[in-house]
């Protein structure tokens, strides 16, 4: 039978093992704040689960069922940039799809053959990425994601079930029940993920009423890049998934809210359109000051690295940024900066959101200054190595262009910027 409407048993009772490892991986996820974060894993975990070669999560906006994540190891077995593939993609919400019948009618599908569905049922399989990638979709195991009040907030597929020999085989009954429950639980993670990010986001919209740079498109990209540049640098380096999950969750976040201190810089300042006087660029540097502030209060592991890169991300690898060496920063007034940090005396976080932050401002449009080309901003951050930027971090951000272009890709700007400080100016130049 290639399609089944709706689960009534499962071949074989569930085993111990398989209980325990679903029930540890509900308890993962829950640990993670980060939205982008969070999906990833849930795909990753739910492919891993039942043994999937591929997978897609899609989330629900309105009427529509958007492409969120990609996985595939067949095709993808870095994934790196093919995660954000088809990202600004979406299909109707309807019974004309796979995807979009199990949203609409809160069921889950089991197809053992996607080209060989029965001709009495209202969906059909669009065979559009097969022929492009030369891939061969067979079994699907779809769920959708909803909340303890029947909200919809996505689909999980799962695609192409291997038995341990690595032929595709059929998604079992149980693959479906242990799917179903997982993705009760994720959609419960995701709800809370969402609504945090939201947060964060209307953060940043505060800030863009005193910056109209910070705009959530830029700090998202710069967020991705920031990620994206981590797990690089952490490949290289033998860090275990486990470890480069826990600071990627960390990190995205930390990166959105990088500039986030300039809240308590005046407006006349952040969007003075002449030459800044000494006493302005002084208050425009304090704002690493006062969005360390803002985290510094509390002692969790989050606040505190979040600190480290709002307070770091303007220190130069040579030693010469700011705001350098200061005693105490939750000292009532900051007199004079101290004596610049330098190389590895900048934590990695703050060097990598230096470098992500740098090249989203070249390239991106301003009202005074047309966007730099890509390969120009490249050959600055290399020109600049050793001076401003990690070197070693320089060569990993030049070696993942495919997917710092695949990001921009996804988070376009929709913003008309105003006329504010040069960021050439806030490097030192």
């Amino acid at each position: 039978m290639s399609f089944l409407a709706k689960a009534t048993s499962y071949r074989y009772p569930p085993r111990k093992r398989d209980v325990d490892s679903l029930l540890n991986t509900i308890e993962q996820i829950y640990h993670i704040r980060d939205f982008d974060s969070l999906l990833e894993t849930i795909l990753r975990e739910a492919r891993r689960f039942v043994n999937a070669d591929a997978g897609t999560i899609y989330l629900a906006v309105g009427d529509r069922l958007y492409f969120s994540y990609v996985q595939n190891d067949t095709l993808f077995p870095d994934g790196s940039k093919e995660k954000y593939l088809g990202s600004n993609l979406s299909i109707p919400i309807d019974r004309s799809s796979i995807a979009g019948y199990a949203a609409l009618s809160g069921e889950s599908l089991l197809i053992d053959d996607v080209y060989d569905i029965r001709s009495n049922v209202s969906f059909s399989f669009n065979p559009a990425f097969d022929k492009k990638f030369s891939y061969r979709t067979q079994s699907i195991l779809v769920v959708p994601l909803l909340t303890r009040d029947n909200a919809l907030l996505g689909v999980l597929q799962l695609i192409n079930a291997k038995d341990p020999s690595g032929k595709v085989v059929p998604f079992s009954m149980q693959d479906r029940l242990y799917i179903s429950q997982f993705a009760q639980s994720a959609a419960n993670a995701i709800e809370k993920a969402k609504l945090s990010r939201e947060m964060v986001l209307r953060l940043v919209e505060v800030v863009e009423l005193r910056d109209p740079f910070e705009t959530a498109s830029h700090v998202k990209r710069v967020g991705a890049f920031a990620v994206e540049l981590y797990e690089a640098w952490a490949l290289k380096h033998g860090v275990s998934q486990k470890e480069r999950t826990e600071v990627k969750d960390m990190l995205r976040t930390a990166a959105i809210l990088h500039d986030i201190g300039k809240v308590a810089i005046s407006d006349i300042i952040l969007k003075k359109p002449a030459t800044l006087t000494d006493e302005e660029r002084r208050q425009i540097k304090l704002h690493t000051i006062h969005g360390a502030r803002l985290f510094l209060r509390s002692n969790s592991a989050w606040d505190i690295y979040a600190a480290e890169v709002t307070l770091n991300h303007h220190e130069h690898w040579d030693g010469t940024g700011y705001p350098g060496k200061i005693p105490d920063i939750l000292q009532a007034r900051i007199k004079e900066f101290g004596p610049g940090k330098k190389g590895t005396e900048i934590p990695l976080s703050a060097r990598i959101v230096a470098i992500t932050d740098t090249f989203d401002a070249l390239v991106s449009k301003r009202a005074y200054k047309e966007p730099w080309a890509e390969e120009e901003v490249f050959r600055y951050l290399v020109e600049q190595k050793g001076r401003f930027f990690d070197p070693e971090l320089v060569d990993i951000f030049l070696a993942i262009e495919e997917t710092i272009q695949a990001i921009r890709d996804k988070y376009l700007d929709t913003y008309s910027p105003e006329i504010l400080e040069d960021h050439l100016r806030e490097l030192g130049e």
